[in-house]
């Protein structure tokens, strides 16, 4: 089974992507509200890929995405907030699903990142 980190801080979202990934044969790893407990499952267990909500309460989910990078983990954005994700400068542009999201678009779009 892939492993697949799942990063975000809305509890219903996160619960629908667990589903959603679960039943496409995924081994879901969290998923992490925030950032500290995002970086904890990377260390801890090693994801294959990732999907990264860009906000997170008061911050962004930008260190776990470096942690990610910096391991060679493939991941995605997924936002609300699309033109925040692509104007940050504090890291390089990296493929963005916007929400709300269509979960068959978001499945591919995770699939691309490992092939």
């Amino acid at each position: 089974m892939m492993k697949i980190l799942i990063v975000e801080d809305d509890p219903f979202i996160a619960m629908d992507l667990e589903d959603t990934f679960t039943a496409e044969g995924y081994d879901v790893l969290g998923p992490a509200a925030a950032v500290k407990q995002g970086l904890a499952i990377i260390e801890e267990t090693a994801p294959a890929i990732a999907i990264l909500d860009y906000n997170l309460g008061q911050g962004t989910s930008i260190p776990i995405a470096k942690a990610l990078d910096k391991a060679e983990i493939p991941f995605l954005f997924l936002s609300g907030q699309i033109e925040r994700v692509v104007i940050d400068k504090n890291f390089p542009p990296r493929r963005v699903v916007a929400k709300p999201f269509i979960p068959s678009h978001l499945i591919r779009a995770v699939r691309a990142l490992h092939r």
